[in-house]
């Protein structure tokens, strides 16, 4: 990994100071902007809240060297707020305090020039970027195919509550003839991926996008019977989200697709904790461990359990995903894996011609 002494400093003393420093930015904040606060009865706690959030990712990206992380993700913020009908103007002078109540805390926290001097690279590099932000997504359910009609009436019958009806559905397109591969590429992935469109976009709710997540994962379950009758090949696959990561389903449909193939999987679920996934690897002896990200702000703890993986004996390839590393395509070689995928199909694809 591309590490620098001054970027570790930074990141270490912005994770010790987290709390201190959020409350300092959102005091700062309300001492401008008084009238924001009488207009929004959490306008206080909310702000404290996207403090420690910007934290969280200006402190990954400076200790893995990235300022790409921070960057990437202010524009995402800000393209949110602007369909939130949030001016633009309110991102740029929170990040702005930001950087000066950084400057002073380091300051007064004794830290390195070139700790700080980083640092305030990377907060001011991210305010440029904030103009880049895209004020819509497109929809990733465009066009006319069977597949595209499917997946825009699988996800219409979701958002009405209706999941009898979405999975019947499925399973009758299954009956018809269609693969689960594409079941679960054309439809499940990219309806999936519009739910998440469709929260940014302030359309749905948060509750919304769960139910459409569980009930997917509900209805993937009706598949496991024909997923889990494929002949083996003896291979092994140990799957899992690193602690602190809730998103699973993508990982999920990772695993399902190495069964598809004939590996055997194990599963290990969402927010796992390094012993966890030490203590299955020594017990599976896998010859895969495939770990999602989901957010940057769950890059380190990656990071940090490849390092535990590798320090093992005999530790098996290690496959990384996640937005993250869509976003950066050459993130997973600094952070210590093996290779990278973009979906479950790449995932397989990669596996298997490390077994050539």
């Amino acid at each position: 990994m591309r590490l620098t002494a001054e970027g570790l400093e930074a990141s270490r003393l912005l994770k010790k100071g987290r709390e201190e420093l959020a409350e300092r930015v959102t005091g700062r904040y309300f001492e401008r902007r008084p009238q924001w606060e009488k207009s929004c009865k959490h306008a206080r706690q909310k702000c404290a809240e996207d403090t420690r959030h910007h934290l969280d990712y200006l402190s990954e990206a400076l200790s893995l060297s990235r300022p790409a992380i921070f960057a990437d993700y202010v524009v995402w913020v800000a393209a949110l707020l602007a369909r939130l009908n949030i001016p633009g103007e309110a991102l740029n002078t929170h990040l702005a305090l930001l950087r000066d109540t950084i400057a002073d805390q380091f300051a007064t926290a004794g830290s390195s020039l070139a700790a700080r001097d980083i640092t305030m690279h990377y907060v001011d590099g991210a305010l440029a970027k904030i103009s880049q932000a895209v004020p819509e997504v497109n929809c990733f359910l465009d066009g006319e195919g069977a597949f595209d009609i499917l997946a825009r009436d699988y996800l219409e019958d979701l958002l009405q509550g209706n999941r009898r009806r979405a999975g019947q559905r499925i399973l009758a397109a299954v009956e018809l003839g269609s693969s689960i591969h594409d079941i679960y590429l054309r439809v499940f992935q990219r309806v999936l991926h519009e739910v998440g469109r469709l929260w940014q976009c302030n359309r749905i709710g948060v509750a919304q996008e769960h139910y459409c997540t569980a009930s997917t994962q509900m209805i993937m379950s009706q598949f496991y019977p024909k997923i889990f009758s494929t002949e083996r090949k003896g291979r092994r696959l140990v799957a899992a989200c690193v602690g602190g990561d809730l998103h699973e389903i993508g990982i999920r449909m990772v695993t399902d697709f190495f069964e598809m193939d004939g590996w055997d999987t194990f599963y290990l679920g969402a927010n796992v904790p390094v012993s966890g996934v030490l203590q299955q690897i020594a017990e599976r002896t896998p010859h895969v461990l495939a770990i999602s990200a989901t957010l940057s702000s769950h890059l380190q703890a990656v990071a940090d359990l490849l390092a535990a993986v590798r320090a093992t004996a005999n530790p098996p390839r290690l496959l990384v995903g996640g937005r993250p590393f869509n976003a950066l395509p050459d993130l997973w070689k600094d952070i210590g894996a093996d290779g990278c995928a973009g979906d479950a199909a790449e995932a397989v694809a990669v596996a298997d011609g490390w077994s050539v």
